[in-house]
């Protein structure tokens, strides 16, 4: 019976969550470890409705208890939402240890969904739809209402500026967020008011008109140009693939999912072309390794290229059909390119 219901539960995963970036179904059969416990149990939490009714269903015909919750849960009481408050929130698979490799971040100013309470971990869902854990210590917590405030108020967006507060300096990476008050002061995501002290603060709708003046990749380069590589980055302190190019569209006006493998979905295809006849500056050219996308590239026109690369350190550009090995894997991997237009204002 517990390998029938091990099945039912991977079949449901797969058909309401089938990405754990994107979702969450983390129900199993347990075995009691007590005499006076059911013997067995199907336990977890899920973010689904669909998969909750679901595994009810398989519990009730299987004659067993079950114990799934829904997220948001309990553990979060009155919390239902967070703001980052230090510069950057690293966001994890897992909970449990700083130590562990980032699946993305979170930058200041930005409004995190709440989902579940695990001593000091959080697990939370980002703007983009990505799921993860991260540290209690690097945000601050609230209602619905507090934070729907903050988001309304948080309308200048970071390229690369310093703040001098009542208490010290902060530094922020392009694309934080921060909040206008009088006089020129700026309000930062953890109430402190000061000034800006080095640096670049735009209004949104200022940053994504002068963003829409020039194509993607010279902004990329212009803000994030020479960051090094950070698996899991998304800012001029440190970058991945994705990252970057999730940054540069979205001062531009437009939401892009957080991954390569995702943002393939994205825009609409564009003929490839051995010659890059056809292409736009600023159109995606997505890389595959092992038959899954791995790697996504702006494309500039004539030739080049700017991406986040591990093997250039970081973001530059390249010559997609120069010589040697390193170039001619990379043109031999390409299985898409992508055109996506810009929606209007940046939404923060």
């Amino acid at each position: 019976m517990i390998d029938r219901l091990a099945r039912a539960l991977d079949d449901a995963r797969r058909r309401w969550v089938p990405d754990p970036r994107l979702g969450v179904f983390e129900v199993s059969v347990k075995v009691a470890d007590s005499a006076d416990a059911p013997p067995h149990v199907l336990a977890g939490c899920t973010t689904s409705r669909e998969a909750l009714t679901g595994v009810r269903r398989l519990a009730a015909e299987a004659q067993i208890a079950e114990q799934v919750s829904l997220l948001p849960d309990s553990s979060v009481g009155a919390d239902a939402a967070a703001v980052v408050h230090t510069a950057v929130a690293p966001l994890y698979e897992h909970p449990g240890t700083a130590h562990a490799s980032r699946a993305s971040e979170a930058l200041h100013g930005e409004r995190l969904d709440l989902l579940q309470k695990d001593g000091p971990w959080l697990r939370v869902r980002a703007a983009d739809g990505y799921h993860a854990w991260t540290h209690a210590g690097y945000l601050a917590c609230g209602t619905e209402a507090w934070a729907n405030d903050w988001t309304a108020r948080a309308t200048l967006w970071s390229l690369g500026a310093e703040l001098k507060l009542e208490d010290g300096r902060l530094r922020l990476p392009v694309g934080a967020r921060v909040a206008a008050r009088l006089r020129d002061q700026l309000e930062a995501a953890d109430g402190r008011i000061g000034m800006l002290a080095t640096g670049v603060i735009r209004a949104a709708t200022e940053a994504g008109a002068e963003a829409r003046l020039v194509a993607a990749p010279e902004w990329a380069l212009r803000w994030l140009g020479g960051a090094p590589y950070v698996w899991g980055g998304r800012t001029d302190w440190g970058v991945d693939c994705s990252g970057l190019v999730q940054t540069t569209f979205a001062v531009r006006g437009t939401s892009l999912p957080r991954d390569a493998d995702l943002q393939f979905d994205a825009g609409r295809s564009v003929v490839m072309a051995p010659d890059g006849a056809g292409y736009e500056a600023g159109d995606l050219l997505f890389f595959a390794e092992s038959g899954r996308v791995s790697h996504v590239a702006l494309w500039a026109g004539a030739g080049r290229i700017v991406h986040a690369a591990l093997a250039r350190g970081g973001v530059a550009t390249d010559d997609l059909y120069g010589t040697g090995s390193r170039l001619r894997l990379l043109r031999d991997s390409l299985v898409g390119v992508r055109r996506v237009s810009p929606k209007g204002q940046m939404s923060l």
